[in-house]
């Protein structure tokens, strides 16, 4: 997904969902991981320094190839070939990756972003809904 408007409006409606969760002073920092195929990397890292940023990283070519060059314990190897579908989440100190698998638009929408936001929350607290 390499379409800018696509991925700042997730982007807009997550922080937006989430922020209801999150401690007074608690911001977001976004850098939006685009991809000549289908689907993207979001990276979200909580921080109390006022850095509720947003970035846009430079085009790459596969979520394989965003998974290789940030860091991140997920997944290791070659992962060059992976092929990702719907919404995988990876949660690990301050910082939550989201990698969107799939370019159809139910994954994009208002209600997958309630649903990942909900997942993220979910999994912090233990498994508890």
């Amino acid at each position: 997904m390499k379409k800018a408007s696509r991925l700042k409006k997730y982007v807009e409606l997550f922080k937006r969902n989430i922020s209801s969760y999150l401690a007074p002073g608690v911001y977001v920092k976004t850098i939006i991981y685009p991809v000549e195929g289908e689907g993207a990397v979001f990276e979200f890292v909580f921080n109390k320094e006022k850095l509720g940023t947003e970035e846009i990283s430079k085009l790459r070519k596969s979520i394989g190839n965003v998974l290789s060059e940030i860091p991140q314990r997920l997944i290791s190897g070659n992962i060059e070939g992976v092929k990702f579908g719907g919404t995988s989440l990876y949660l690990e100190g301050n910082r939550i990756l989201v990698i969107k698998g799939e370019d159809a638009q139910d994954q994009w929408s208002g209600n997958a972003v309630i649903e990942d936001v909900r997942r993220v929350v979910s999994s912090s607290e233990g498994g508890r809904s």
